[in-house]
């Protein structure tokens, strides 16, 4: 059996590896990274999942504080680095391995499940934006970008600025304008993220000669998703697990 393992800034997600590439058959869990950290109850399924694994399959962009926490009797670890190739698509990164994992095994979900030149948006801790480009059946990752999330957008006003000091809200009334600080502190939050989004779907749109696909991931997505651009929020796609997506097809197409 292969267990496929998301490390990712705040929380991890883990599943087995579904025999075939079927939506239906994921169970996905989730473990705040802090639970893991302190090596609390709520760690023994990942844990006993780990140790009952024939293949273990991760993607760390943890730390190596979270790799320490792995039980010492693992089968076989596969600790997933970017590289200059793989499945088909080429990583034009300067140094391929800089890459963060979890950009990388997003990158390669999408291109294998959608096979289409696509902006690929992981909205969580941090918003990532990368650009795939498809041409001719081959598949280049171009580059992206990385900027604060909406939570540690909103954390750094709260901190840089005495009188901003105002809570994150769970809901908020969009307004065009906003009416008090709050508000203000939301969208302009929104909008940095949204505006990100925007330009970059139009220059890859520019790259690409045709509209590529938008593919919204992380917990932000919805959200993002609600306050873009009408046309393109019309045509976002929510893609869920990318990340542990990307793993199940290194999972099945290497040889090890």
């Amino acid at each position: 059996m292969k267990l496929l393992i998301d490390a990712g800034n705040s929380r991890t997600k883990w599943a087995w590896c579904p025999a075939a590439d079927d939506d239906t058959s994921w169970q996905i869990h989730t473990l705040e990274n802090a639970h893991w950290f302190a090596a609390s109850s709520e760690t023994g399924l990942l844990r006993q999942a780990v140790l009952e694994a024939d293949q273990v399959w991760l993607s760390n962009v943890a730390g190596e504080r979270w790799l320490q926490g792995l039980p010492a009797m693992v089968k076989s670890l596969h600790v997933i680095q970017a590289v200059g190739s793989a499945l088909g698509l080429k990583n034009h990164y300067s140094h391929p391995a800089q890459l963060g994992s979890d950009r990388w095994c997003s990158l390669l979900s999408a291109w294998r499940q959608f096979s289409q030149s696509a902006l690929v948006v992981t909205a969580g801790t941090a918003m990532t934006i990368d650009a795939l480009l498809v041409n001719n059946h081959e598949a280049d990752f171009l580059g992206g970008s990385i900027q604060p999330g909406l939570r540690l957008m909103w954390q750094s006003l709260q901190q840089g600025a005495a009188q901003l000091d105002y809570s994150y809200p769970e809901d908020i009334e969009w307004q065009d304008f906003a009416r008090n600080s709050q508000q203000a502190m939301w969208l302009g939050c929104v909008q940095a993220l949204t505006a990100a989004i925007a330009m970059q779907y139009a220059r890859l749109s520019e790259q690409a000669g045709t509209p590529p696909l938008l593919l919204l991931s992380g917990g932000d997505a919805q959200l993002l998703r609600r306050y873009l651009p009408h046309a393109l929020s019309a045509q976002a796609i929510i893609v869920d697990n990318l990340v542990l997506k990307g793993l199940a097809c290194l999972a099945r197409n290497t040889d090890k």
